[in-house]
């Protein structure tokens, strides 16, 4: 048994599938296994996917029909014989230590999850380093109810992102026998958003030791095209099918009453993200009009109405606040102004 099995998704990335598998090839620390899961891919990556494979005992290829990011990491999850697994997106790389480190820490003092930091990257050229605004240390099922969970369910601040949770899934180490445990999972993509947040929720929400490192180990590609970039398609219908499963959830393990206000917050959060999708689509043929009537639409859903009456919104910063009060009033026309003067 592999001490790490690192799960690599791959997806039409024939230009980067190279550069991330030497980040992890190149290490010193050698007791782990790569899988590649070619999910379907339509360009030349599978192919590559199978020349590594030749080249390298640790490099396992496995070819599936495309299901998404999300049914690739849970297929490379069912194949994985390691001992504590880790996620790696394809186009991104590792530094050069980082299964040593990851190895030195889970060895010495095993914990279900051991979460760390990562750094932007931008045409080549290193960018902001963001890593858990907790403190470092680890955490016992008390400390993380009190100090994790409520950063981790909402934000601590509305509209403020300062203080990072780090609810990437390529910023932690897992067990493996705890995912499997407590059968955890990701939800697809197709069906909500931020399925990364909803697997980290849910994770956290079953630990009994969690160790948290400000150590950057994750190299991540932020380019012009990539997801995170793009406009994104029934967002309102895939962030409420999002909020109603972390409220099953916060049900299922009897700790809704006692982070409602965090729910909430988590809430009003994801449809102001609803929000600056439509507003950041300004000027790609849409006009000021159409994109005030969506946001309208968005303000008027009832859930949202919910969310903002019962969210934790009395810490706000003066443009929080500002923020909030056109959500509740549903000023749509102005909140689409200040957005494209913000921007502009």
């Amino acid at each position: 048994m592999p001490f790490i099995s690192v799960i690599v998704p791959v997806y039409n990335v024939e230009k980067y599938i190279t550069r991330c598998v030497e980040s992890l090839t190149g290490q010193s620390f050698q007791d782990y296994e790569i899988l590649l899961i070619d999910d379907g891919s339509t360009d030349k990556s599978g192919i590559l996917c199978d020349e590594i494979e030749k080249g390298y005992d640790e490099v396992k290829t496995y070819h599936k029909r495309n299901g998404g990011l999300a049914s690739a990491r849970n297929y490379g999850l069912k194949c994985a014989e390691g001992k504590y697994v880790v996620f790696v997106d394809s186009d991104d790389w590792v530094t050069d230590d980082f299964l040593e480190f990851i190895y030195n820490h889970l060895n010495a003092n095993p914990v279900d999850i051991l979460k760390y930091g990562f750094q932007r990257v931008s045409d080549n050229k290193l960018g902001e380093v963001i890593v858990p605004y907790y403190d470092e240390g680890i955490y016992k099922k008390a400390q993380i109810k009190s100090d994790i969970l409520p950063g981790a369910i909402g934000p601590i601040q509305l509209f403020n992102y300062d203080k990072n949770a780090l609810m990437s899934a390529c910023t932690c180490a897992y067990s493996t026998s705890f995912l499997k445990k407590n059968n955890i999972s990701f939800v697809s993509e197709r069906k909500i958003l931020n399925e990364d947040h909803l697997f980290n929720f849910h994770a956290l929400l079953c630990a009994d030791k969690v160790e948290v490192t400000h150590k950057i180990l994750y190299l991540y590609d932020f380019r012009e095209g990539s997801l995170s970039k793009c406009y994104i398609n029934q967002m309102v219908e895939r962030k409420i099918e999002l909020i109603k499963t972390y409220k099953n959830l916060l049900d299922k393990y009897k700790v809704f009453s006692e982070f409602e206000e965090e729910y909430y917050s988590q809430c009003v959060d994801s449809f102001y993200a609803c929000i600056t999708n439509e507003c950041g689509n300004w000027g790609k043929n849409r006009k000021f009009k159409e994109i005030s009537k969506k946001v309208y639409g968005i303000l008027k859903n009832p859930n949202c109405k919910m969310a903002l009456k019962k969210c934790k919104h009395n810490n706000l910063t003066l443009k929080g606040y500002i923020i909030y009060y056109l959500m509740k009033f549903k000023m749509s026309k102005s909140i689409v102004w200040l957005y494209i003067k913000m921007k502009g």
